[in-house]
């Protein structure tokens, strides 16, 4: 059976995208945060439908991060939330069929629109990061990185 050549671009893609985030911090013993993605220069508003809800391993894998898939009228775009942690302890849920407005920082990653979320309004508003793209649950100054070495 033939696979189709936009997998194996997609696979290539994905691998040159981790091996320029891993040379990015050679040796550094830190991980890249969502958060250094954040350009407050791009900060616009998105309305949609909630399509599907995603949770992905934070970078320290200890959390999980909310995503949710957005249906907008100029396509889909993902929303990137914050941990599920933090949502449960605000009393925050979101969940398919929800219609919701992000407010963040629009980025592409490999391509696909993304939103960093800093902003999500739908039956109530939640805020998860300052117009400077620091988290609501980040703590410390040193918000950007995550020390992945014990000392």
């Amino acid at each position: 059976m033939k696979k189709p050549k936009s997998l194996y671009l997609a696979a290539i893609g994905l691998l040159s995208l981790m091996l320029t985030v891993s040379s990015a911090w050679p040796q550094s013993g830190k991980r890249l945060h969502y958060s250094t993605l954040f350009n407050p220069a791009t900060v616009g508003a998105v309305s949609g439908e909630v399509v599907r809800v995603e949770q992905t391993l934070a970078g320290n894998g200890a959390d999980y991060c909310v995503h949710a898939l957005l249906k907008t009228p100029k396509g889909q775009v993902t929303a990137i939330l914050g941990p599920k942690s933090y949502m449960t302890k605000q009393g925050f849920s979101v969940a398919p069929k929800d219609r919701v407005t992000v407010t963040g920082s629009l980025i592409s990653i490999l391509g696909k629109p993304y939103i960093l979320a800093m902003e999500m309004t739908g039956d109530r508003t939640m805020k998860l990061r300052e117009a400077s793209g620091r988290p609501a649950w980040a703590t410390g100054e040193d918000w950007h990185v995550r020390s992945t070495s014990r000392k």
